[in-house]
C-alpha cells in the first residue's frame, strides 16, 4: 500500500496551481470594472422609474420617449458589453468502479471544462480508508496491496476545485476495496472457522471477502440442538446418547458453521459435563446449555456470563444451585466452588494481566494475584439463594434444567460481600441485586479482555498467539468501536481478521495449533456425508475413542489446559494444549477409529447396509479419480484437507500409497488415500 499524505485540513493538503493567462485576466478585470460602472448608471436610470409613477397623466408615451432618450438602450448596451458574474467551476467526478478487489488498480478523476482545467487549482482530501499518497492532478491512480490487511477497505475522498476568481466547487468520491479470497485463502479461513469444511463450502466462499463471509455467518439463523434431541428408540424419555446424536446432526449439517465452531470453543471455557452422574440423565438440560452458548456466541459476554451463572446445569455442576446462606446452628456456610471457578476459569484468571495477556509484576518481579480468600467468600455469599425455576418452595425444587434459576431471598446471604478491587455489596442486598453487582464487578475487571481473548484465539487459531495479537483482540473486546464492552461478534471478527491469523505478516515459526481429535473426525464425516439409514448417530464412549466428547470433560478444567506444555516444550515458552490428551492409548484408538471410518465403513463398498450403522459416501471422489485421474484428486485434497499447503513430500507419499492399491477398485484407492491423510502430521496441524 502506498503511504503518505492525504486527508486533513485544506491547509495541509497539497494544491496544484495552473499558470495564469494575463490576457484573460486583463479582459476579465476591464469587464468587471465596466460592468460595475454601468451597473451604477443603470441604477440612476432606474431611479427615473419614479417619474414613471405619474401614471395618472396617462402619458405612457412619455415613458416611451424615455426609451427614445436611450437611457434604457444604454442599459441594454451594458448587458452586451459586460461579462456575466463569475461563477464556481462546473465539476463532476468519476471512478472506474464502486468496488475493487485487492491487487487491482484504482483510478478516479475530477472532470471540468477545458478552460477551468487550465486556470484552476485542484485539492484532493482523503476522509477515510488507509492513507495513500495523493497528487493533486485531475486523475488519481494507485494499487491496493492485498497483503496489508484482511479487512475490506472503504475509501472517501473530497476534491475541491478553485478557479482564478477564487470560487470553489466540491465533489466527493466513495468506493470500497473487497479482499476477495482465493480458493486457498477461503480454505484456510474455513479450516479455522468451521467444524471442518466441505469442498462445496470452500468453493462457495471463494471470491467473497473475509469480512463478507464472517458477516454472513454471524447473521445466519441459529441451528439449535434442543429440537434435535429425539426420544428414540421407543423410550419414556431421551438419554445421553440422544443428546450426543443431536450434537452430531447439528455439527455435520448446520449452515451456521462459524457459530457452531465458536460455541464449541466456549464449551471448553464454560465447562460442564454429563460425565457428572448428577447430569448424565439430563440430556434436554445439557442440550439447552449448549443452545445457550450458541445463542450468545455473538452476543455480549456480560449476558453470557449471567446466563451461564444461572443455568441449572452449571448450578448443579459447580454446586451453587441450592447454595444457602450461613447457618451456624446447622453447620452450613456458603459453598465456594462456583465463586472460585467463575473467577479462575470464566473471567479473570489467577494473576493480574497486561492487555497483551502477559503477567503484571510487582516491585519484586512477582506475579500479582487477582483475588484472595476474602473475595472468594464474598462471591460465595452472592451465589446463595438460587434454585430451579418455578419451584414451589426451596425444599421442593421443580428440577427444571432448561430454564434459568430463580432466587429465594430467604436463603440468600444478607451479609456484606467483598468483591474485586475493593468493591463491597452492603448488607441486606437481595439476591438479584447482589448477582447483578457481582457480575458487573467481574465483567469490568481489566483481566477479562486479555484472559478471554487469548483463550478464544487458542481454541480457534493458534496455541501461541503473540502478545500483540492478544492485545489487538482484547482492545476490541474492551471497545467494539461504538463504546460497547464485551461484544463477542466484534471480538470473533477481530480474531479472524487479524493480520497474524490471516498470515499477512511474517509467520511465526510456531504459528498454528493441533487439531482436536473430535474435530478431525467431524471434517471427514462432513466431507463424506456420513449418516445411517435411520438418521441416527449413536456414537458411544467418545472420550474413550477420541479423548474428548461434546460437554463430556472429565473436570471443569476441560480436556486440556490452555497453558499445557508437553515434555519437550517445558523448557520453552511454547504451549500445546491439545497434546494433553495425546497419550499412547488415545493415539492408537484414534488411528484405529479413522481406519474403521474411512476404509471399512465406506457405503459403496457394501452390498447391504446395516440400518443403524454409520457410513461414509465417497461417490464424488470415485468419479473424479476415474474421470480425471489421481492428480485431480490430490489437487482437490490439497485444498480440502491442507488448505493449499500440502507439501511435496506428502503428495509423493499419497502417490506411493496409490501405487500400492493401483490394481484395486477406485473406492479402495480413495479410502486408503484419505486414511493416510487422516493420520498425517500435516493434516493434524491447523495453520
Amino acid at each position: 500500500m502506498l503511504s503518505g499524505c492525504g486527508g486533513g485540513s485544506s491547509e495541509s493538503a497539497n494544491t496544484q496551481s495552473v499558470p495564469e493567462s494575463n490576457s484573460s485576466d486583463a479582459s476579465g478585470n476591464d469587464s468587471a470594472n465596466n460592468s460595475n460602472d454601468d451597473s451604477g448608471s443603470s441604477d440612476d436610470s432606474g431611479s427615473s422609474d419614479d417619474s414613471g409613477s405619474s401614471d395618472d397623466s396617462g402619458s405612457s408615451d412619455d415613458s416611451g420617449s424615455s426609451d427614445d432618450s436611450g437611457s434604457n438602450d444604454n442599459s441594454g448596451s451594458n448587458d452586451d458589453s459586460a461579462e456575466e458574474e463569475p461563477s464556481p467551476p462546473d465539476i463532476s467526478t468519476s471512478v472506474s468502479s464502486d468496488t475493487y478487489q485487492a491487487g487491482e488498480k484504482v483510478s478516479f478523476s475530477v472532470n471540468l471544462s477545458e478552460q477551468d482545467a487550465k486556470t484552476s487549482t485542484i485539492e484532493w482530501q482523503q476522509l477515510s480508508g488507509p492513507t495513500i499518497e495523493i497528487t493533486n492532478d485531475l486523475t488519481v491512480e494507485f494499487s491496493i496491496d492485498e497483503n496489508v490487511s484482511a479487512l475490506d477497505e472503504h475509501y472517501h475522498f473530497i476534491v475541491t476545485v478553485t478557479n482564478e476568481a477564487g470560487l470553489s466547487s466540491q465533489e466527493e468520491i466513495k468506493f470500497s476495496v473487497i479482499k476477495a479470497m482465493s480458493e486457498q485463502k477461503s480454505a484456510r479461513l474455513l479450516h479455522q472457522a468451521t467444524l471442518g469444511p466441505t469442498y462445496d463450502e470452500i468453493q462457495t466462499a471463494t471470491g467473497k471477502s473475509y469480512e463478507q463471509w464472517l458477516d454472513e455467518q454471524i447473521q445466519l439463523p441459529i441451528t439449535y440442538h434442543s429440537p434435535l434431541v429425539e426420544n428414540y428408540p421407543d423410550r419414556d424419555e431421551p438419554s445421553q446418547i440422544n443428546r450426543i446424536d443431536a450434537w452430531w446432526k447439528a455439527s455435520l449439517n448446520a449452515n451456521d458453521q462459524l457459530r457452531q465452531r465458536v460455541a464449541f470453543a466456549l464449551s471448553e471455557i464454560f465447562v460442564v459435563s454429563d460425565l457428572n452422574t448428577s447430569l448424565s440423565g439430563e440430556p434436554e438440560g445439557m442440550a439447552a446449555y449448549y443452545d445457550l452458548l450458541l445463542e450468545h456466541a455473538f452476543a455480549n459476554y456480560r449476558d453470557l456470563l449471567e446466563l451461564v451463572t444461572l443455568s441449572p446445569i452449571m448450578g448443579v455442576y459447580l454446586s451453587h444451585l441450592g447454595n444457602e446462606k450461613a447457618d451456624v446452628e446447622r453447620n452450613i456456610r456458603p459453598d465456594e466452588n462456583y465463586a472460585r471457578e467463575v473467577m479462575q476459569l470464566f473471567t479473570i484468571g489467577l494473576n493480574e494481566l497486561n492487555l497483551n495477556g502477559t503477567n503484571k509484576l510487582d516491585e519484586n518481579d512477582e506475579v500479582i494475584a487477582t483475588y484472595g480468600q476474602q473475595e472468594i467468600e464474598g462471591f460465595a455469599r452472592v451465589f446463595t439463594g438460587w434454585t430451579f425455576a418455578y419451584s414451589a418452595r426451596w425444599n421442593r425444587p421443580s428440577r427444571n434444567y432448561t430454564l434459568p434459576m430463580h432466587a429465594f431471598d430467604d436463603y440468600h446471604s444478607t451479609a456484606e460481600k467483598v468483591l474485586l478491587n475493593g468493591e463491597v455489596i452492603p448488607e441486606n442486598t437481595n439476591a438479584e441485586q447482589s448477582l447483578a453487582i457481582a457480575l458487573d464487578n467481574l465483567f469490568n475487571h481489566d483481566n477479562v479482555a486479555p484472559f478471554i481473548s487469548k483463550q478464544l484465539i487458542q481454541r480457534l487459531i493458534t496455541s501461541n498467539p503473540s502478545p500483540g495479537y492478544v492485545e489487538r483482540v482484547a482492545a476490541v473486546f474492551n471497545d467494539n468501536g461504538d463504546g460497547i464492552r464485551g461484544d463477542l461478534a466484534a471480538t470473533v471478527k477481530a480474531i479472524y481478521l487479524d493480520n497474524e491469523a490471516r498470515g499477512l505478516e511474517t509467520p511465526l515459526a510456531h504459528f498454528g495449533k493441533i487439531k482436536e481429535p473430535l474435530l478431525k473426525a467431524v471434517q471427514f464425516w462432513r466431507v463424506y456425508n456420513t449418516k445411517s439409514l435411520t438418521n441416527r448417530y449413536f456414537t458411544w464412549n467418545l472420550p474413550t475413542t477420541y479423548g474428548q466428547g461434546p460437554l463430556q470433560s472429565p473436570s471443569v478444567f476441560n480436556f486440556f489446559r490452555p497453558d499445557f506444555q508437553p515434555g519437550e516444550l517445558v523448557d520453552t515458552e511454547l504451549l500445546a494444549p491439545e497434546l494433553q490428551i495425546a497419550n499412547d492409548a488415545a493415539l492408537i484408538g484414534i488411528v484405529n477409529t479413522h481406519y474403521a471410518d474411512l476404509v471399512w465403513r465406506v457405503a459403496e463398498k457394501h452390498d447391504e447396509l446395516n440400518e443403524n450403522s454409520l457410513y461414509l459416501y465417497m461417490q464424488d471422489d470415485h468419479e473424479l479419480i476415474n474421470m480425471n485421474g489421481l492428480s485431480a484428486v490430490l489437487d482437490k485434497y490439497d485444498i480440502l484437507f491442507f488448505a493449499g499447503n500440502m507439501s511435496e513430500e506428502m503428495r509423493q507419499a499419497l502417490i506411493d500409497m496409490d501405487e500400492f492399491f493401483a490394481t484395486r477398485d477406485s473406492y479402495q484407492r480413495i479410502s486408503n488415500l484419505v486414511y493416510l491423510i487422516s493420520i498425517s502430521p500435516e493434516f493434524t496441524l491447523q495453520q
